[in-house]
């Protein structure tokens, strides 16, 4: 209901205030393309399995088992860009990195390969992250826009586990591509001639015999510019990722359950 209620009082400020963005009138804030660059700095829980052709891996909680880092400050890059009054493209990518080492106390299976108690364990865990979204927009005024989304994401999970155990050296690795289909609401709208605010929601779920999808993201923004195209922003988005069973994937089975939930800071530009 609080995303609801955000949609709603977004749209309705909106519509008293501000300048339009997409009006074709050519004023200072209509302008063809957002881009933004800058840091996120997400909150992270992940449960990842690696399993074999012969059996299950190994559930494991890299937070917890592996003191993964749980907070960590990653590049964020977004832009919107207008393709006609109504309709928009928004295309981000972030990259996500982690790695840790410890001597495991547990016997361990990742994929075909078994790390045994008291090995050395490096293991590194990376997620690149592509969005693709088409909005558009049926409420479509001077100062305000809101309306439907439909979003392609993909997620690239890449393992990789190094052991060393009595003066020995082995390891496994792996990679997926998890895509997804999103489908959503949008708002867009400026508070004044300088402050823009946007919010978004996207959704999808799916569970078909053994495959299991279910993605949520929400992302919410405030930006002032500061000069008359160049400004600073801060937004706070949450997306959580559940995948088993990737079906697209010849050499990675098992699940990841992955949640990243934070706050951006960045520096934006229209045009």
């Amino acid at each position: 209901m609080r995303f609801l209620f955000f949609f709603v009082l977004l749209i309705f400020s909106a519509s008293l205030n501000g300048q339009g963005y997409i009006s074709p009138e050519g004023d200072t804030v209509s302008t063809r393309a957002y881009a933004s660059v800058g840091l996120f700095f997400p909150n992270l829980t992940t449960s990842l399995r690696v399993d074999s052709k012969n059996g299950l891996g190994t559930d494991l909680g890299l937070e917890d088992d592996f003191n993964f880092d749980e907070r960590i400050a990653v590049f964020y890059a977004q832009a919107v860009v207008r393709v006609k009054n109504r309709s928009q493209f928004v295309l981000a990518f972030e990259n996500m990195s982690r790695n840790s080492s410890l001597e495991i106390d547990r016997d361990i299976e990742i994929g075909d390969t078994s790390f045994y108690i008291g090995a050395r364990l490096d293991l590194k865990f990376d997620v690149n992250y592509y969005a693709l979204t088409w909005r558009y927009s049926f409420f479509n005024h001077p100062n305000w826009n809101a309306g439907v989304s439909f979003g392609l994401r993909a997620a690239e999970f890449v393992v990789k586990a190094d052991a060393t155990f009595n003066g020995s050296e082995y390891g496994e690795s792996s990679s997926v591509i998890a895509p997804s289909v999103l489908f959503g609401l949008h708002g867009s709208g400026y508070l004044t001639d300088r402050l823009l605010a946007r919010y978004s929601i996207e959704y999808f779920a799916l569970s078909v015999e053994d495959l299991t999808i279910n993605v949520l993201e929400t992302r919410a923004s405030l930006e002032y510019f500061i000069l008359k195209n160049v400004g600073v922003g801060a937004a706070y988005s949450t997306s959580q990722y559940v995948v088993e069973d990737f079906p697209l994937s010849n050499d990675f089975e098992g699940r990841v359950l992955f949640d990243f939930s934070g706050g951006n800071l960045f520096l934006s530009a229209r045009f």
